[in-house]
């Protein structure tokens, strides 16, 4: 049995909640808001800092609600800048708006860092476990 999750630390955003979890995780909750902008995406990528100090963390984010980002936020979330301190990124969604959207941003922008789809946020867990497992071997290779 699976020792449980604890929240080591957390920083609530207007547009969002951010804990960084014991298995090392940082979960973005993101707040049901009308447009995901630019200065969200500077807000999640200076929470990532803050949390490591530069370190890179495996991220999930969990959308609820559909929130719309413009074309000018989608390129600018997948710049080298703004995954720096990301691993790899579990998307959770709800809503087939939501996979729409996510699938999108997916083919158009092509993240530099491993990037998938969930409707389940255990199955998201479990990849970035996966990710992070490889990511551990591959250093000791």
């Amino acid at each position: 049995m699976s020792a449980a999750i604890t929240i080591l630390e957390k920083k609530v955003h207007p547009s969002f909640v951010a804990s960084l979890r014991s298995d090392d995780i940082v979960h973005f909750e993101m707040k049901d808001i009308r447009d995901y902008t630019i200065e969200i995406v500077d807000a999640q990528t200076r929470t990532l800092f803050e949390f490591g100090n530069g370190k890179k963390f495996p991220v999930m984010l969990t959308f609820t609600s559909y929130n719309s980002p413009n074309e000018e936020t989608m390129k600018y979330a997948s710049e080298e800048k703004n995954i720096k301190y990301t691993k790899a990124a579990a998307v959770v969604v709800d809503s087939l708006a939501l996979q729409f959207g996510t699938n999108f941003y997916l083919i158009f922008f092509k993240p530099k860092t491993p990037t998938k789809l969930f409707n389940k946020e255990a199955e998201a867990v479990k990849w970035l476990k996966k990710i992070k497992q490889e990511h551990i071997a591959s250093v000791l290779v």
